[in-house]
């Protein structure tokens, strides 16, 4: 039980007795000394111990109670108070340091945690990663992605789409190509190889991913060596197709008109089933590609010579749209721009499609099957032939210049020699399209040369 002041003033036993006042304090009287002394039992280290704490009427009943907590908190601490001050006090300052420390290391786990849940919970996967080059890169394409689409979409995202971007090995992107390739597409193969490479390029260029599984692929081992298109037709070929297969062949009377224009103007196919009756001023004699049509992105200005402006008029006979020259369907829109390589590759073939023309062999020439981009080439080389400079020819071609230099510095449109150019070609095709005007030729040179 708790003793009480006058308990105490009271005591007097014969021989030395300890008194408890609860919770470890008592106090110690020894008659012979006439002493009260204070003492603390504590145990601490699976020990007994006691400590004196002072001495009666010194310290006081509620002084030695408030001694006894605050010793007995050092005890819950873990710091012996029977050490002397100086070793208590290093003791303190140890447990400070120690406890800090493992605080720092407790917030540094804590944090490591952190940061590895959230590199889980925002690592990308292949689609993720795909979706956002898409959105990035892609969608400022001319077609907005659409041809990417279809490609990722069949041959890429079904295999790898749902790994994370940064765990897709070689290995992976090798048996993908492999597949394209197996079924007989050598050339997807290629072009998903690179587009692949773009993905993971631009994953590494914005520090989303650290490594390409891409590198040290060639394109060569799933596409084979590229073989680059050289179809050009000659003279001959052009003399019997304008002469002869125009006039025999079912395609439409537009699309015969399209060839003519193609072989005139040197433009792409897609070039001119975008454009517009706007584009065209046949009085002028000049056609402008805007850029949104132009491969280069860049606007083209083509010279309309005699024979390119007459086959504009034919062209221009059948109106289906205010608009295009060439509409969809619907009504809406120029139509696909592959309708007319799919008319004239229809036309050259010995097994006809199902579903399509039974004209199949009126465009056939000499020397193999040819595409309408093969007539930009063979307009081209027409030029050559007529001892066009190559730099206007490329102008005319609206090609880019791959030198920089070149590029940033020599800006002339050599529009004049275009035009000279443009209208060369013109005459030498309406030579090749009159059987007449080539007699005459002929009789010309021979008696040249006579």
């Amino acid at each position: 039980m708790a003793l009480s002041d006058r308990e105490i003033r009271n005591l007097k036993p014969e021989k030395k007795t300890s008194y408890s006042d609860g919770g470890g304090l008592y106090l110690e009287v020894t008659p012979a000394k006439g002493l009260k002394r204070w003492w603390l039992r504590y145990f601490m280290q699976g020990k007994d111990r006691k400590i004196p704490l002072g001495y009666y009427p010194e310290m006081s009943l509620s002084d030695a109670r408030l001694e006894a907590a605050q010793t007995k908190g050092m005890v819950k601490n873990t710091v012996d108070p029977r050490d002397p001050l100086e070793e208590r006090e290093r003791k303190r300052l140890e447990k400070i340091a120690k406890a800090e420390a493992d605080a720092r290391q407790a917030e540094i786990e804590r944090r490591k945690i952190e940061s590895e849940d959230a590199y889980f919970k925002s690592r990308l996967t292949f689609q993720g990663l795909y979706e956002r080059w898409l959105k990035a890169v892609i969608r400022h394409h001319k077609d907005k992605g659409v041809e990417m689409e279809r490609c990722f979409g069949k041959d890429v995202l079904p295999f790898i789409g749902h790994l994370y971007a940064e765990d897709v090995t070689r290995q992976q992107i090798s048996l993908l190509l492999t597949h394209i390739t197996e079924r007989g597409s050598k050339v997807m193969a290629g072009r998903t190889l690179s587009n692949l490479r773009q993905c993971f390029g631009y994953g590494i260029g914005i520090g989303l991913i650290e490594y390409d599984p891409t590198s040290h692929l060639k394109k060569s081992a799933f596409a084979g060596k590229a073989k680059m298109r050289d179809r050009v037709l000659s003279e001959a070929e052009l003399t019997h197709l304008l002469q002869v297969a125009l006039f025999n062949t079912k395609l439409s009377f537009k699309g015969k008109a399209a060839i003519k224009v193609m072989l005139s103007t040197a433009v792409r196919v897609g070039e001119l089933l975008k454009a517009k009756y706007e584009h065209i001023d046949l009085t002028g004699r000049k056609w402008v590609i805007p850029a949104e049509n132009a491969k280069n992105g860049k606007e083209h200005l083509v010279h309309l010579s005699d024979y390119a402006v007459a086959a504009f008029e034919e062209l221009f006979q059948v109106v289906e749209h205010d608009i295009w020259l060439f509409t969809d369907r619907s009504k809406t829109k120029h139509v696909c721009v592959k309708t007319l390589t799919k008319q004239i590759t229809d036309r050259q073939t010995n097994a006809p499609l199902s579903n399509r023309t039974t004209d199949t062999t009126s465009l056939m020439l000499s020397s193999g099957r040819w595409t309408p981009h093969d007539l930009r080439r063979t307009a081209a080389t027409l030029m050559g032939g007529l001892k066009i400079p190559p730099y206007v020819i490329e102008k005319c071609l609206n090609h880019t210049e791959e030198n920089r230099m070149i590029q940033t510095y020599q800006l002339a449109t050599l529009y004049e020699e275009r035009q000279q150019a443009f209208e060369a070609l013109g005459r030498k095709l309406t030579l090749l399209s009159d059987p007449d005007a080539m007699q005459n030729e002929k009789i010309i040179q021979f008696n040249k040369y006579r």
